[in-house]
């Protein structure tokens, strides 16, 4: 580290338990740190960024690297609880190092190029060269090599140092966010926890309200909220009950679990939301407010399954249902297009199996970004679901409560 200059407390303890973990000094962690800021993310002066950010970037680094040789699947625990909602959109991780390299190139192109940001790709002799210098990657048709980008009429690359070598590096590098209400297998300490989402397992359909044991990589950190996972996490969830007592099966249905204030400190009454929203909400080291995610519970006293425009959703449409409860003012729950399509929000699964729309007054779990708004000179409660769950015993069908199943169709 630079004299005079030191890193924030808690990226220091891990930078420790990095230097222990491989038998090195403190000194020589915090210099991998530094050279994997340049190679990442583009970071030359570490002391001069938000700590908060410093802080994400060091679990990144510790989780990423701590089991580099041990092969690219690494080593896991179980976690045991269930999924209650999921991101609609991947997030790109590189998008940062890609716009500061790109403003530079737009500005000052030779910079760009001799400071090792970014590479101009030309073909010759059936290679793929980067500012004239050959690759071993050969040209195949009309594609792009894995790290080339068209802009204007060009292809460039994102450039990294990685031990004094200049080479060039995916342009995006996208993961998307499951949520998960659990715990270690064994223990009891029940929260909700971020599942980072990689590669294939991004583009999986995850089963939400039903027990379920997944295969994580923990944080680093004491108290952090995300759980990191390989490429192949989707093909080792496991949606079984047989990790829990016959009972306690009962008490970890989704209708008793959700709303239980004494298994997990998720849950908030609906009418408590206005005082969660300042109690639980995270402020970063640069003044941001992100808003908590909880969970709460209301009878549906307005249901519009119209779709409305929204120029904020990639789908171009969101719809919306507000819930109550005793004493209570109705709170409107947003639901993306994306969540729309793919959980089916305005249905459920009765006992028999059959798929209905409800009714207003049924009572509905909903997971979610709790926001406040003003209105009329107060604050206003607002939900941005990322899942709903609807209990089929207290469901209110509409449209009657016929048969809805194919059997009803065939013959005696």
């Amino acid at each position: 580290m630079e004299e005079g200059k030191s890193y924030p407390e808690d990226v220091l303890e891990k930078l420790n338990g990095y230097a222990e973990k491989f038998g090195i000094k403190v000194g020589e962690a915090a210099n991998k740190f530094h050279q994997w800021l340049k190679e990442e993310f583009m970071v030359e002066d570490p002391f001069s960024e938000d700590p908060f950010y410093l802080s994400q970037w060091c679990e990144q680094f510790v989780v990423e690297t701590r089991n580099a040789s041990a092969g690219r699947q690494r080593d896991t625990v179980t976690y045991v609880g269930m999924f209650v909602g999921t991101e609609d959109e991947p997030r790109d991780n590189r998008k940062s190092m890609h716009d500061k390299a790109m403003n530079m190139f737009r500005n000052n192109r030779d910079k760009a190029i001799n400071d090792g940001l970014i590479g101009v790709l030309t073909a010759k002799e059936g290679k793929w060269c980067i500012n004239g210098n050959a690759t071993d990657e050969r040209v195949n048709g009309s594609d792009l090599p894995w790290f080339g980008f068209e802009y204007n009429d060009m292809i460039l690359c994102l450039l990294t140092n990685r031990d004094g070598k200049v080479k060039p590096v995916m342009p995006t590098s996208f993961s998307k966010a499951a949520y998960f209400l659990g715990s270690r297998e064994g223990g009891s300490d029940i929260q909700m926890w971020r599942v980072n989402l990689q590669g294939k397992a991004m583009e999986a359909n995850y089963t939400q309200w039903t027990a379920t044991r997944i295969h994580v990589i923990e944080p680093t950190k004491a108290g952090a909220d995300t759980l990191y996972t390989n490429n192949n996490f989707h093909e080792t969830v496991e949606y079984t009950d047989s990790w829990l007592p016959e009972n306690l099966r009962q008490a970890f249905s989704a209708e008793r679990l959700l709303v239980n204030g004494k298994m997990h400190n998720e849950y908030v009454p609906l009418g408590e939301l206005l005082e969660a929203h300042p109690e639980r909400k995270i402020t970063t080291a640069n003044g941001m407010t992100l808003n908590p995610i909880v969970v709460t519970r209301g009878l549906v006293t307005y249901l519009n399954r119209d779709p409305m425009d929204s120029e904020y959703d990639p789908t171009g449409r969101s719809y919306r249902l507000q819930i109550y409860g005793q004493g209570v003012e109705p709170v409107t729950v947003w639901v993306s297009g994306t969540m729309h399509d793919r959980d089916n929000v305005f249905h459920y699964t009765d006992v028999n199996g059959n798929v209905r729309p409800y009714n207003e007054k049924t009572s509905v779990v909903v997971v979610g970004r709790l926001k406040l708004r003003p209105y009329q000179n107060e604050m206003q409660p607002s939900m941005s679901a990322l899942g709903i769950y609807i209990p089929p015993r207290t469901a209110r069908p509409a449209g009657g409560v016929g048969d809805t199943s194919l059997n009803q169709f065939r013959g005696e």
